[in-house]
């Protein structure tokens, strides 16, 4: 992680990383999904995130997918290289700390054209959340509960999908409820332009939410959880038997570093990282 990478990750709460995977990589993963797409859920209109708002209403619900961790070969292996992926770890050994951790389960968000945004939400200011949060002491970020997000359809300008508040990571004011509801202060929300393979990394703590989708195309993001090493939002998960030494690493339970937890180092040889 650069100089440049770290200003704009503390500026603004969020990064893109471009070109993370191939267009081979995408190609498959995207084709899994659809192998698998009758276990996919579309979030019933009774369970709306739109917050009442008709400025984020949609014609449908989000659509939802899990367990593809656990799918059979070679379906899996797209989502098993994600979750400890090579380009990632400098990314997260900094903004977490080494021997960070998935603490939420990988899952597919999918969106139709015509379906619904979500109420932006976040945990900055006025409150302080032990879970969700931003902090820079001593020269160093540390971060609560961050998401990182592979995109595997292109997020073009105005599609809608997903947006931040950028520095709403820092503030120490409650976000107005009608910015929240899109109704208000359009001029400083961002939406996420990113191309198929782009990863988005940010923290929780940064006010975020989704735009109804517009695009004729779907958008498909594979969204993982990750926190630092001696902590968890939600209890820790088995670590199931066809994990490589790197993947356990991060689905270790919490504890902290000094009793000998596994860390991924950003620099690593091949050999090792295939096996």
């Amino acid at each position: 992680m650069n100089a440049d990478e770290k200003y704009l990750f503390d500026l603004n709460g969020y990064l893109i990383i471009k070109n993370v995977l191939t267009p081979e990589e995408v190609a498959l993963a995207n084709e899994a999904i659809d192998k698998h797409g009758d276990q996919a859920r579309i979030r019933p209109r009774e369970q709306a995130l739109d917050g009442g708002s008709l400025e984020l209403k949609g014609e449908k619900g989000r659509g939802e997918l899990g367990g593809m961790l656990n799918w059979e070969e070679p379906w899996c292996n797209p989502f098993r290289h994600m979750l400890a992926h090579p380009t990632l770890v400098p990314y997260l050994n900094v903004i977490l700390g080494k021997g960070f951790r998935m603490d939420h389960q990988m899952f597919l968000l999918s969106m139709d054209k015509g379906a619904e945004g979500f109420i932006f939400h976040g945990s900055s200011g006025p409150g302080f959340d032990p879970n969700q949060y931003y902090i820079f002491r001593d020269g160093q970020m540390h971060n609560g509960l961050t998401v990182v997000t592979f995109q595997l359809t292109d997020v073009p300008p105005g599609a809608g999908g997903l947006i931040v508040i950028p520095g709403s990571h820092k503030s120490n004011y409650r976000c107005p409820q009608e910015m929240r509801l899109y109704q208000k202060h359009q001029e400083h929300i961002r939406q996420l332009v990113c191309d198929a393979g782009d990863v988005m990394i940010f923290t929780e703590a940064v006010t975020h939410g989704t735009l109804p989708w517009t695009a004729d195309h779907p958008r498909r993001s594979i969204l993982t959880r990750y926190t630092a090493g001696n902590m968890a939002y939600v209890p820790a998960y088995p670590i199931p038997e066809w994990a490589n030494e790197r993947q356990r690493a991060v689905m270790e339970p919490p504890y902290h570093s000094r009793l000998n937890r596994p860390v991924l180092e950003t620099y690593y040889s091949l050999d090792n990282f295939m096996n």
